[in-house]
């Protein structure tokens, strides 16, 4: 069953592998561009002693008409005022007018996909005196995706525990999920196979 592995984790998935996983299963996004910096949480599968990652999605306009909770997707958010907001953010009216729903990024574990040592970095939250004003401000989105997903994190791997071990034991696979079967079997022919430079297309924050 799944479990986390310390802690929650957000990291960085090297795009050679990303694209190995996408050759295997579509369902994984593969970009050659924009693709290096994004944010993943990480989960520990014990008993296969595999890491899966369930990855974290920017948000997009389609995602305003999305419930909160839908199957086995998040819709990641804050309650904020308009004022806070830039003209590219997606945001719908909440219940009370002076405030609004914020939608920052989405969590699709149906996307979730397994990762090996060598091929993703653990992304840095900590602020630093060094940063630049672009960093803070990726760094409080992200704090802010990482506090929302803290508190639902229980619901998150249950239900990541019941889509794979309903995929594993009857052999369907859902619309718009990832094959765990294929995608396992492609990781282990990644890790025979020459490992790339775990730092390559990596982003530090």
């Amino acid at each position: 069953m799944f479990l986390l592995k310390d802690k929650l984790k957000f990291i960085n998935v090297n795009t050679s592998y990303l694209k190995a996983m996408h050759n295997a299963c579509s369902e994984v996004f593969y970009s050659t561009k924009g693709y290096g910096n994004k944010p993943h949480i990480g989960m520990l599968i014990s008993e296969h002693n595999l890491e899966y990652v369930i990855p974290l999605s920017s948000a997009k306009r389609k995602h305003k008409s999305w419930k909160n909770v839908d199957g086995e997707r998040y819709l990641i958010y804050e309650k904020t005022s308009v004022a806070n907001l830039s003209p590219d953010d997606i945001w719908v009216q909440g219940e009370e007018k002076s405030n609004v729903k914020h939608i920052i990024s989405v969590l699709d574990i149906k996307k979730m996909f397994p990762v090996i040592d060598g091929v993703y970095t653990i992304v840095n939250l900590n602020y630093d005196n060094n940063d630049t004003e672009e960093l803070k401000k990726y760094k409080d989105l992200l704090n802010k995706e990482y506090s929302f997903c803290l508190k639902i994190i229980d619901k998150v791997i249950s239900k990541a525990n019941k889509l794979y071990s309903k995929q594993m034991s009857t052999g369907k696979i859902l619309k718009y999920c990832c094959d765990f079967k294929a995608l396992e079997k492609a990781s282990i022919t990644y890790s025979e196979n020459s490992m790339p430079d775990s730092g390559e297309d990596d982003y530090n924050c």
